[in-house]
């Protein structure tokens, strides 16, 4: 190989695995997040346009083709494609692993958290198989949209972690030991935030499970559960959620708490009064495909969002660390 070849494959490696995080680690970091919430987009385009069983096996999609086949019409089209998306995720995993990989001892912890998203992705992938063996059973697919939301959690966290890591002064904005005075509120509000936004999108699994948009158009199994009464238990962290976001808004304007936290509670509050509006409206015009679909994006949204604003009011109430002198480092070695 000439030396222009080995200087072009060098360059390329350096920007594949960075000593430093840097612009690649957050553009990777955002290309993990979106690209798992486009899983849920997509995959609830499979449920509203019945095209679960499109594919009607796994992993091939009909026992004698891996791909859709023109019988299949649209359904399988939707179906294969969906189950595509899976090589973009890998793609995606591998590069953003690749992006942490040297940098793993200074900051283990954007390590950790792009391995277990790497690790989540064959989970999904096998959790999208097992919900066609059993034929769209609502507790599988209940699962399976609870993992992408895991996975767009983990990856707003590291979206957050990666500009922290490689942006000085995202690094000066959001450095611990900012809040204080009224530390442990902080924290517990953000974990009632992060708890009741689980709760929510759980629950919300079930009453997706019990309403009309089975998946396919066949006889489909579906929860027994009261439409009305696993609704209205949805509803109960939902406005648990409403009422600790207001609050915790005007406590952090009161209290004067860094800017880059005040901006994401105020996103978290306009994104929550929207998707609630959605889950209202929906609920009373009888589940209408598109606005079901808004909903959808929606819950997506609230885990990225809601993980980015938790994870910023734990970094700045976060206790330093006492910094250790050149000397401290080279004793410890």
């Amino acid at each position: 190989m000439s030396t222009a070849g080995e200087g072009g494959v060098r360059r390329v490696l350096g920007r594949l695995l960075p000593d430093a995080p840097g612009a690649w680690v957050r553009a990777m970091a955002w290309a993990s997040l979106l690209a798992n919430a486009l899983l849920v987009l997509t995959g609830g385009l499979v449920r509203l346009t019945a095209s679960g069983l499109g594919c009607p096996t796994w992993p091939r999609c009909t026992d004698a083709s891996w791909t859709n086949t023109p019988e299949m019409g649209m359904h399988g089209v939707i179906e294969f494609g969906n189950r595509l998306l899976t090589f973009v995720l890998v793609a995606v995993a591998v590069l953003t692993f690749l992006s942490v990989w040297r940098s793993r001892r200074t900051h283990p912890g954007l390590f950790v958290l792009a391995l277990v998203m790497a690790l989540g992705i064959p989970v999904q992938a096998v959790l999208g198989g097992i919900t066609v063996i059993t034929g769209l059973n609502p507790w599988v697919v209940g699962v399976h949209f609870l993992v992408s939301a895991g996975l767009i959690t983990l990856g707003g966290i590291l979206v957050d972690r990666a500009r922290r890591a490689s942006l000085p002064g995202v690094a000066r904005a959001e450095r611990p030991g900012q809040v204080t005075a009224g530390r442990r509120t902080m924290r517990v509000l953000g974990a009632v935030l992060a708890v009741s936004v689980a709760l929510t999108v759980y629950l919300g699994t079930l009453v997706t499970g019990t309403g009309p948009h089975s998946g396919d158009s066949g006889d489909v199994a579906r929860h027994t559960f009261d439409a009305y009464l696993v609704t209205r238990a949805h509803a109960v962290p939902v406005y648990v959620l409403v009422a600790t976001s207001f609050l915790t808004l005007a406590l952090a304007v009161r209290a004067g708490w860094p800017r880059p936290v005040r901006r994401m509670l105020l996103l978290l509050v306009v994104l929550v009064v929207a998707q609630g509006a959605v889950g209202y409206y929906q609920f009373f015009t009888g589940l209408p495909v598109v606005a079901v679909a808004v909903h959808l994006v929606g819950a997506a949204a609230l885990c990225a969002v809601t993980a980015m604003t938790v994870e910023k009011m734990y970094a700045v109430s976060a206790v330093p660390q006492p910094s250790r002198s050149s000397g401290d480092l080279v004793a410890s070695r």
